[in-house]
């Protein structure tokens, strides 16, 4: 809606109150809106006003509904793409068999929602993990896991099988992570504070977002903000696991780790969005309350053994009605004038234009963006801005860990090309067509942060560059409430060929080449029914 109408962007810190989400909608004059349009306003406006479904007279809403979801994958190589890493539609895209969900509110001050899964999870006991994760990493995560007790799966059962299905037998496969989503939160007209297990994202990004990214299944934070019409200020601060034990004990619970991290978000002049952001990663094993300042200048806390700082900026220019420019940067280490060169630079960027047309009964929509990130992004040698999180696999295998990056999901030492193209149809649903390509240096999550910063070559880094292409078609399409009485039910489809090859790089003495060609077909299609 507002390509559509040249108003900007929104907010680009998610999620959004009801209340921001009413300020947001404001801004678009719904009497210059027909036609398709005018219907796709229609509907946003209905979901924002739709309150709970059952309501009291002293401002006491509640409201409870299940979700029955059954999913069918099927691909074609399973021997080279065996983790759910190498899924297009991996495992945060894809739904439990079944979800219970509970949500209350109290007036316009107090809402709290939780839900219950029963889902495939993550990892099982049939994978193939492999010990000493410290070993094999280095300093990742803060070298927190550098104690030799933690491990990560090297091949899953699961996401090998040529088909399979999201029905769960046995039934001790269950995904233990639930409530994926548990939400208490407290808040007035203009302002919220919220302590939540959920996703959470900073910015337009379409590849991914520098800060933090919405890529994985949740996260656990603390957030306040505060928003107006032309100014938003947001005070993060996420949690992680620090216990990567594969054995149910609190023993290796002696450390923590967290994000603090504070926004500035401007509208200008309707059509320019700008934020700004100044966060540090925080690690030690006692919390000092002095350091929980959110109008504190971070970069001041200079302990490398404890903190790291990244700053970031946000740059959205609506250049033409339909059109809308955005662009990030992210610092996470730089050179001073005179300062030696004990750590390489760590920067990222990328730059994108969004497109939205009304073109029949429908609206056509589409981006095209480019990112790039040097090879040091987030792994400073002390404290680094990796994250990992454990899954039970209620089997010999016990507890195993899943590393992931906290911002841009493809980490640093990368090129990112992406288009997305889709036709969303108001009431009935969307198709969609992405290709994404992406060229990869020598650094990954098992190159110790001591041997990242000692490289200074430029992105993809190494002597071979992991080259990565993928092209989508999705469809998702919707059977509206009022069509049958208190049931929704849901289709929805995805057709993904991904390709893998390596480059080797000339040198003095041979040409480059290629090697280790493969490629994958991944379908996904599923059905679901919500009452």
């Amino acid at each position: 809606l507002y390509l559509l109408t040249g108003n900007g962007t929104p907010s680009n810190t998610r999620p959004w109150t009801v209340s921001e989400a009413s300020l947001i909608l404001s801004r678009i004059d719904a009497s210059a809106l027909s036609g398709t349009a005018k219907q796709l306003y229609q509907i946003v406006e209905n979901k924002i006003n739709a309150g709970l479904r059952f309501q009291f007279s002293d401002g006491f809403q509640f409201d409870t509904s299940a979700d029955v979801n059954f999913e069918m994958y099927w691909h074609e190589n399973g021997e080279d793409f065996d983790k759910d890493t190498e899924w297009t539609y991996g495992f945060e895209d894809r739904k439990p068999l079944l979800k219970l969900n509970f949500t209350f509110l109290l007036d316009d001050y107090l809402y709290l929602f939780t839900d219950l899964q029963y889902g495939r999870n993550r990892f099982t006991s049939k994978d193939a993990p492999f010990m000493d994760v410290g070993g094999a990493s280095g300093n990742i995560v803060g070298s927190i896991i550098d104690t030799d007790t933690g491990q990560i799966v090297n091949h899953s059962w699961a996401y090998s099988q040529t088909f399979l299905t999201n029905v769960l037998w046995p039934t001790f496969d269950i995904d233990f992570q639930t409530p994926k989503r548990a939400v208490a939160s407290f808040g007035g007209a203009n302002w919220n504070i919220n302590l939540s297990r959920d996703k959470i994202l900073w910015g337009n990004g379409h590849s991914g977002n520098f800060i933090i990214g919405d890529h994985v299944d949740y996260q656990e934070y603390f957030r306040f903000n505060a928003f107006s019409d032309n100014f938003k200020y947001e005070w993060l601060n996420v949690f992680f696991e620090t216990n990567s034990s594969t054995a149910e004990t609190a023993s290796a619970d002696d450390e923590f780790r967290m994000l603090m991290a504070h926004r500035l978000e401007f509208r200008i002049l309707e059509r320019v969005t700008f934020a700004v952001s100044e966060n540090i990663m925080y690690r030690n094993n006692v919390f000092s309350f002095r350091y929980l300042n959110p109008a504190f200048v971070y970069h001041n806390l200079n302990i490398t053994e404890m903190f790291n700082a990244i700053a970031h900026v946000e740059l959205d220019v609506s250049f033409a009605k339909g059109f809308n420019a955005y662009a990030q940067y992210v610092l996470d280490q730089a050179r001073a004038p005179n300062e030696p060169d004990i750590q390489p630079d760590a920067t990222g960027w990328l730059a994108g234009v969004e497109y939205a047309s009304v073109i029949g009964d429908g609206i056509l929509s589409g981006s095209a963006e480019y990112a790039q990130t040097s090879p040091a992004l987030y792994r400073r040698t002390e404290v680094d801005f990796l994250m990992f999180r454990r899954y039970h696999t209620n089997g010999t295998n016990g507890f195993i860990s899943h590393i992931d990056y906290i911002g841009y999901q493809y980490g640093g030492d990368a090129q990112v090309a992406q288009i997305d193209l889709s036709y969303r149809f108001p009431h009935l649903g969307t198709i969609g067509l992405r290709l994404f390509g992406m060229r990869h240096g020598q650094v990954d999550y098992f190159m110790s942060n001591a041997a990242v910063n000692a490289n200074r070559e430029p992105s993809p880094s190494g002597t071979e560059v992991f080259e990565t292409g993928v092209a989508s078609i999705s469809f998702n399409l919707s059977l509206p409430e009022h069509y049958i009485p208190v049931i929704d039910l849901g289709l929805w489809g995805q057709l993904d060929w991904v390709g893998k090859r390596t480059y080797v790089k000339p040198t003095d003495s041979a040409q480059g080449y290629y090697k280790d060609n493969t490629q994958d077909i991944q379908l996904t299609t599923g059905i679901s029914i919500s009452f």
